[in-house]
């Protein structure tokens, strides 16, 4: 009938400010999954859950978000995809944690802008036991807490909570001087740094410290430290080391000069990253 309206069938859209969702679905495009096969890859998930998640009509439980990062091969992201699930499950009075989520997971993903098109020729294998190097990028082990994780080139699995997947090519043309920093570090890990610690090492908190367990030779009092004490870790401003005002929790805790703490350090803060997962 020349008059009847005619019906276009729209393939749905991802809200632009749901970069999670669109990442799900990306990721299973990339994979070649069918809804039905990351269904499977995800132990049951319905499909038409999936499709709904995808799709910003559905908000998974942070387990299910969980599930679906490691079924997509995402699972070094599992924080941000817990936080997105959280904030969004909390509707409109979740928006303010919705946008820092957004903010952190901007950072994370390009912290500073657009890369500059500089290609980036992957590292030599490294032999001299620091962190593994997947090309060019460097996979650095999260602490799940303040425990010290040993000697060892990678802490036990217990202790890990995530893997951050580091690429230079994501500092833009600041890419080379950050393969230089990641070349440098040794047995690097990473923890989260509370608030107490951080005020302490003069550090803003809600950040991912990545430790280098380089030797110490002469203490730098610009740096931050992170010291050995009794199987946990403490974190102390490089001035402590240099002869500067002990803090007292430091002090009750045995550490009566700078002596006793370079005895005890184990590496140095050389990077931050922002912690998704507040």
């Amino acid at each position: 009938m020349s008059g009847a309206p005619t019906h276009t069938k729209h393939s749905p859209r991802v809200a632009a400010d749901d970069p999670v969702a669109g990442r799900i679905r990306l990721r299973r495009l990339e994979l070649g999954w069918s809804l039905k096969r990351l269904s499977e890859a995800t132990g049951g998930l319905a499909p038409s859950f999936l499709f709904n998640i995808e799709n910003g009509r559905k908000v998974p439980s942070e387990d299910v978000a969980a599930r679906i990062a490691h079924a997509l091969e995402d699972g070094q992201f599992e924080p941000t995809y817990r936080a997105w699930a959280r904030a969004k499950s909390r509707g409109r009075t979740g928006r303010i944690d919705h946008d820092a989520m957004l903010k952190a997971w901007e950072q994370l993903r390009n912290p500073f802008g657009e890369p500059s098109g500089e290609t980036v020729a992957p590292s030599a294998p490294s032999t001299n036991g620091s962190a593994a190097r997947d090309g060019s990028r460097l996979r650095v082990p999260v602490l799940a807490s303040l425990l010290d994780p040993g000697e060892g080139v990678r802490p036990v699995p217990e202790m890990i909570i995530n893997t951050l997947s580091l690429d230079p090519a994501m500092w833009g043309h600041d890419a080379a001087m950050a393969r230089e920093r990641f070349e440098r570090l040794r047995r690097p890990f990473a923890f989260p740094l509370d608030d107490e610690q951080a005020a302490r090492a003069g550090l803003p908190g809600g950040y991912l410290a990545i430790v280098t367990r380089e030797p110490l030779e002469t203490p730098d009092p610009r740096a931050a430290y992170v010291l050995h004490y009794e199987e946990r870790l403490e974190v102390v401003g490089g001035a402590s080391l240099c002869g500067g005002t002990i803090p007292p929790a430091l002090r009750r805790e045995g550490f009566g000069d700078a002596a006793h703490l370079i005895a005890a350090v184990i590496g140095r803060i050389d990077l931050l990253l922002p912690d998704v997962r507040q």
